[in-house]
């Protein structure tokens, strides 16, 4: 009995060794599988938006400003003396003028559209030579109908523009000059430069000397 006992023994662990070859290897588990979202179909050449195209307007079509609204000179000449000569300008149509009161400095007088007359010029006749001179003033010339040449001073502080042009000698000193927002001067420089383009100066007859600071119509 004894020897039966290990002889059944290796006789199951020869049928253990036999079963656990027969058995198949367990199988790998298949990796989880991810479905990634649809991607978004291109746009057809026919569902593309066209690009936006603008034609720029060729200059010399059409007027940049109305011929309605293009500034026309007045019949209206207005002059001032000095003692031996005069300033002389035509008015652009819709303005108006009026004389200030003789000062210590000079004479002045106001030019300005009556429909704006915020924008006023003033004219100044000086009995001793003008000058002129500060930190921030620029100075360029400006050249005049007769061909000489003006000195135009301006100065910028804020929005409000200082503007002076100062007329050669004639042998009188005049200045025409405002100070006004520089936006109110863009609106009416069409009819400054109109203006400023009738300008004469004068060297007066002996007969035809005045009381400075006299202006005729």
């Amino acid at each position: 009995m004894k020897k039966l006992i290990p002889f059944l023994l290796i006789l199951s662990l020869l049928l253990a060794a036999c079963g656990g070859a027969a058995q198949p290897a367990p199988s790998q588990p298949e990796p989880a599988k991810t479905e990634s979202a649809p991607a978004s179909p291109s746009p057809s050449p026919a569902e593309e938006t066209p690009s936006q195209e603008f034609e720029l307007p060729i200059m010399g079509d059409e007027p940049l400003t109305p011929a309605g609204e293009l500034p026309a000179l007045s019949e209206e000449t207005v002059t001032l003396d000095g003692i031996a000569s005069y300033l002389r300008l035509t008015l652009p149509e819709g303005w108006t003028w009026a004389q200030a009161a003789g000062t210590v400095d000079g004479t002045v007088y106001g030019l300005w559209p009556e429909e704006d007359p915020a924008f006023k010029l003033e004219l100044h006749y000086w009995p001793q030579r003008f000058g002129m001179c500060g930190t921030g003033v620029s100075f360029t010339d400006y050249p005049l109908p007769d061909g000489k040449t003006a000195t135009l001073a301006t100065e910028q502080i804020g929005e409000e523009l200082m503007w002076t042009l100062i007329l050669p000698e004639s042998p009188d000193s005049f200045t025409i000059q405002f100070v006004a927002p520089a936006a109110l001067y863009e609106s009416h420089q069409a009819e400054l430069e109109l203006l400023l383009s009738t300008l004469q100066q004068g060297v007066k007859a002996q007969l035809d000397v005045v009381q400075p600071g006299t202006v005729t119509g």
